[in-house]
């Protein structure tokens, strides 16, 4: 019979992804895998669904409130498409530019871009070009989006229009 490591109750369903302890359900920290879903690369510890309550504020509290605090930052870069470049004439494209692929919409892919600037810290996406393409799966006919974006930092004052 499992036994919850924590509160020490019987019927402990879920086991924890890193220590492999089982918990009960109240005791059970729930992280789906959209919790990370802008990240490049996943590291293996955030990986899972379930964590014990021990393990949760030792490995994975952190790198989930670092993610939020960036998408949040995200949510606050300022875009400038690519038909705005007489705002941007000036400004100088000195980054490789950002490119994403297989988005469900447009704003996906300009927050995942927005999300990438801002892990770098950068607050502006210049450049921003976004493309769809028809995908048909049997009868089902849907768009896929992708997008590429220039990251910049500038002082959000300099640019008149804004």
């Amino acid at each position: 019979m499992s036994v919850c490591k924590t509160c020490r109750k019987p019927k402990a369903p879920y086991t924890c992804g890193l220590c492999h302890e089982n918990t009960c359900k109240s005791c059970t920290q729930f992280v789906g895998e959209e919790s990370f879903a802008f990240l490049k690369t996943v590291p293996e510890v955030l990986k899972h669904n379930y964590y014990c309550s021990n393990c949760f504020d030792d490995q994975v509290a952190g790198p989930l409130n670092e993610y939020n605090e960036t998408m949040e930052k995200a949510r606050d870069i300022i875009i400038y498409g690519k038909d705005q470049t007489k705002l941007t004439r000036y400004l100088k494209r000195k980054e490789d530019p950002y490119q994403v692929d297989g988005c469900v919409d447009q704003e996906e892919a300009v927050l995942k871009m927005s999300f990438y600037a801002a892990q770098a810290k950068f607050n502006c996406l210049i450049d921003v070009n976004l493309t769809s393409k028809k995908v048909e799966t049997g009868t089902y006919k849907k768009l896929v989006w992708s997008g590429t974006a220039v990251p910049i930092t500038i002082d959000p004052n300099a640019i008149r229009g804004h």
